[in-house]
């Protein structure tokens, strides 16, 4: 997978055409922050977003549900009515993340649920339960590149299409470095460093939400992503025998968990923010309250409005020879084998799949990258640290790994659950890697 996205990214800059996600406040679970789960009403019920049908006469509806929240989807959803041409519309459905797999689990299994299937690491365990269909040769695939069917494919079939690649990383406030005369880190140990000397100075360094957030797992595989997976012959192969239960996380990563755990053992992550939302470490991270905040593109807004001098670097490393960021696929949809208006979902996938739509996506957004042929977006200044390991494909993540053989958003639920105990100190990183061996032994496909 690596490997195609490196073809992809390469040709993206090359045209100008990188992009990124969805939404200030919704993200694939495993790419960001999470919606609000009091975006639901008090029943915990979804609703469909309000006024994206009105005046579309007697079309058709077509329907499909997703966590991103309706503000954000708004001119998307007009690009795609205008795709659809009068004859259909859309009928879209705001579920928040926390709840977004239990509902759309339980609508497949009873044989219901929306048109078109929308999911994130979890897309191949829809395939794998026959929830959506073929679509293997369709028209509307062409133009998007090869990586982007990464969590779409079951060998050579295909079943969805990607709305654009995410990644991750890590913002710093540019103003309070350089007041504290702090250089920018490029490895973990100079990271490391940074946040000694910025502590040193009264300043909090790290700000991270964990009631709620994910980012401290992606502080932590991304820093294994640099240290292990990249870096070595065993960890390129890793992932694939895990999944497949040859080989445990416990005996292999242990040393990685312990050595990123300084951060722990420094308080730099505590068990403070086990209680602090990823909503609340962001505004303290804006307000100017921590130095540092694992985050991605998702709240580029967020920092631009706020007047921010800012930028991003990597989850790091040891080395800073061939760097990573973590990110792949985001969101996936595909047709639900159930559907009652085949014809429409046809419809509905052919706007997904145009460079209207995938430039909506984009529009709503700042950087990230594009697997849509067409689509085009300038990188800004602020991503100046990163632009060469984008330039160079080094996009990955081990969940997307995962899930040749299992339900990987599960596993990754599990890896934030656990690293509230870890934050929190109640847990070692032994600790960590057997719950996480655990949850996978009662998880994989075969």
């Amino acid at each position: 997978m690596k490997k195609k996205i490196v073809s992809l990214l390469t040709a993206a800059i090359v045209t100008a055409s990188l992009i990124v996600g969805c939404g200030n406040t919704a993200q694939d679970s495993t790419g960001g922050e999470t919606a609000s789960a009091s975006e639901t009403d008090a029943a915990g019920e979804t609703a469909p977003a309000e006024s994206e049908s009105e005046g579309w006469g007697d079309a058709q509806k077509v329907t499909f549900a997703c966590w991103y929240d309706e503000d954000d989807m708004v001119p998307i959803i007009a690009a795609i009515n205008e795709k659809l041409g009068g004859e259909y519309v859309v009928e879209y459905t705001y579920i928040a993340r926390n709840d977004y797999n239990n509902v759309l689990g339980t609508q497949l299994a009873a044989g219901e649920g929306p048109d078109i299937v929308a999911d994130g690491t979890n897309f191949p365990a829809r395939i794998k339960a026959g929830n959506v269909k073929e679509i293997t040769g369709a028209a509307y695939l062409k133009g998007i590149n090869e990586a982007g069917f990464a969590l779409c494919k079951d060998g050579d079939k295909i079943y969805g299409i990607p709305s654009y690649g995410w990644f991750s990383g890590v913002w710093y406030n540019k103003d309070i470095f350089e007041q504290n005369k702090v250089a920018v880190p490029t490895t973990f140990d100079e990271l490391v460093a940074a946040c000694d000397a910025l502590s040193a100075n009264g300043v909090q360094p790290m700000g991270f939400g964990l009631a709620d957030g994910d980012t401290g797992v992606h502080s932590l595989l991304g820093y294994i992503e640099n240290n292990f997976y990249e870096a070595s012959e065993e960890g390129k192969s890793f992932d694939e025998e895990f999944a497949k239960g040859l080989k445990t996380m416990d005996g292999t990563l242990n040393q990685y968990v312990k050595e990123w755990s300084v951060l722990v053992e420094k308080g730099y992550i505590n068990d403070t923010m086990v209680g602090i939302s990823n909503e609340q470490a962001l505004s303290d991270f804006i307000a100017g309250k921590t130095a540092i905040f694992n985050g991605g593109p998702w709240q580029y807004s967020n920092l631009q409005d706020a007047g921010m001098n800012f930028g991003m670097i990597p989850n790091l490393g040891s080395s800073t020879e061939n760097q990573y960021l973590n990110g792949g696929p985001a969101v996936n949809f595909g047709i639900n084998v159930n559907t009652k208006n085949e014809s429409g979902a046809e419809k509905l996938m052919e706007a997904l799949a145009s460079v209207e739509v995938q430039q909506a996506f984009v529009d709503a957004n700042v950087g990230g990258f594009s697997y849509k042929e067409g689509v085009k977006v300038d990188i800004p200044d602020e991503y100046e640290a990163v632009k060469d390991i984008l330039e160079n494909g080094n996009v990955a993540c081990c969940w997307d790994r995962w899930s040749v053989n299992m339900p990987s958003q599960s596993l990754f639920d599990e890896a934030v659950s656990q690293m509230q105990g870890l934050a929190a100190g109640s847990i070692t990183p032994d600790d960590f890697v057997k719950a996480l061996d655990a949850k996978a032994e009662s998880i994989r496909y075969e």
